[in-house]
């Protein structure tokens, strides 16, 4: 009788454990088809809305637009938290011929030479909050505070050189408005070894260019 009861009791306990397993899976289902939902509308944010719908006499839709300045903040923070890169092209009269955007130190030459653009991926920036400091750093230059501990720090790490006038103020001073134009490429590609790496595995890279027009 005794047997029989423990019998009756290890099969009440395989039944709730295979309930809760049920349970468990279902609710790892669910959240897996929320995050995904959650990133698929992400990622239109980023891929379909950021630009707005142009075309050229022929229908064709472009991926350019003409932006100021309160375009070109945004995608600057955009370096910071996506893996973008943000190019000026024909900028030297807004940028200073003897500034662009920041100088970084020649390693060859041991001068330091402007910089037009801003890809993270290339600057040996140490941690998440020194990136921050220096892409506000570019932007308002030395209004922000500690400027100077903030350009001490990445010149001894990075061999980059801040600018005291920052972005903000030469286009704003100006009022001078850009070309923007999207795309995107493989770093894996650019790097010489995109034919060794499967799709699935390449890492997308997004370039916003800004052109004085």
């Amino acid at each position: 009788m005794e047997n029989a009861v423990d019998a009756l009791h290890m099969a009440a306990s395989v039944l709730i454990f295979v309930l809760a397993l049920t349970i468990s899976i279902n609710a790892f289902g669910q959240a897996r088809q929320t995050a995904d939902m959650l990133v698929s509308y992400n990622d239109r944010e980023y891929s379909y809305t950021y630009v707005e719908e142009n075309k050229d006499s022929s229908g064709n839709v472009l991926t350019e637009r003409l932006v100021g300045l309160d375009s070109i903040i945004p995608s600057i923070y955009k370096a910071y938290r996506e893996n973008y890169k943000i190019v000026f092209e024909n900028s030297e009269s807004v940028l200073d011929n003897n500034e662009g955007l920041y100088k970084k130190r020649n390693n060859e030459t041991g001068e330091y030479e402007p910089v037009f653009q801003i890809d993270l991926e290339n600057e040996s920036l140490a941690g998440e909050e020194q990136k921050l400091e220096f892409l506000m750093a570019i932007i308002y230059g030395d209004k922000i505070d500690n400027f100077d501990s903030v350009s001490d720090r990445v010149r001894n790490n990075s061999g980059i050189s801040l600018n005291n006038n920052g972005l903000y103020d030469k286009i704003n001073n100006r009022n001078r408005k850009f070309k923007e134009d999207i795309g995107i490429y493989y770093q894996e590609e650019a790097g010489g070894v995109g034919e060794d790496v499967p799709e699935a595995n390449k890492t997308e890279k997004r370039v916003i260019t800004y052109t004085l027009i």
